[in-house]
């Protein structure tokens, strides 16, 4: 259940999209990778949006299973954030991860390198006490250090959002060796538009970036250093309290 609310406004999102381009929010694998044919006949995993790929633990007793990533992509592991695959570009390709799955360590999700997933990390007892709740990022990069993503909000109530464009649409993108650790370009609707107010509703409490190689000499926001942790061994960067609003126009720099 925590997990299911972290995801909310990534789930919301994507039903964004589905609602903008017709695609499917809980999609088939071949749907997602028309040139991999051995994910053709796969009916026990699915992608979430392009970003979230499910293998559900369907049997009693199983403590394993086998998961099928395509190889055109790079893969994490969306519980530990380690990389379990690299991509090798071929579009064709499939590569099989075993993994552990038992019950109390939850279904095996892996987000795909070059996304970047939102998530609310604050345990409330309903979804209408998380609204002003401050997001945090979860940027996997891809094989060259890039990463795009979208996050949509709105009141998540009235109709205000068709009415009167009381809405936006973040738009994230790392590109980590071009120096850019993220920056933000939103689409604002004509209500929020330069609406300080509810852009401080709207904010960033973090930034977690996967498959980063190396420690970066500096994190900067408008000529300030930021504060981060590096993991080498899990090549992990958490950038902490940046202080910014998904809503408005940023840049992170990142000097390597």
């Amino acid at each position: 259940a925590m997990e299911r609310s972290a995801l909310l406004p990534f789930w919301y999102t994507v039903f964004w999209q589905a609602s903008v381009t017709g695609m499917p929010i809980m999609r088939t694998m071949w749907m997602q990778y028309p040139r991999a044919e051995a994910l053709f006949a796969m009916d026990d995993q699915y992608m979430v949006g392009s970003d979230l790929l499910v293998k559900p633990i369907t049997g009693p007793g199983v403590s394993s299973a086998t998961v099928l990533l395509p190889m055109v992509d790079s893969w994490y592991d969306a519980k530990t954030l380690q990389r379990v695959a690299s991509s090798t570009g071929d579009a064709a390709g499939v590569t099989s991860l075993r993994v552990e799955s038992p019950i109390d360590l939850g279904i095996p999700v892996f987000q795909r390198g070059g996304s970047v997933v939102p998530r609310k990390l604050r345990l409330r007892r309903s979804s209408a006490l998380m609204t002003q709740d401050p997001y945090t990022l979860y940027v996997a990069l891809d094989d060259n250090g890039k990463a795009w993503g979208e996050l949509y909000a709105d009141d998540e109530v009235t109709f205000d959002h068709e009415r009167k464009g009381a809405c936006g649409a973040a738009r994230f993108t790392s590109d980590w060796r071009g120096g850019w650790a993220l920056r933000n370009e939103p689409d604002l609707g004509a209500a929020w538009a330069g609406d300080e107010k509810e852009a401080g509703r709207r904010m960033v409490e973090r930034v977690v970036v996967m498959g980063v190689d190396k420690v970066p000499g500096k994190i900067s926001l408008d000529s300030e250093d930021l504060e981060f942790e590096y993991d080498a061994a899990s090549q992990v960067l958490v950038i902490r309290k940046p202080e910014v609003s998904v809503l408005t126009e940023w840049e992170m720099k990142v000097t390597l």
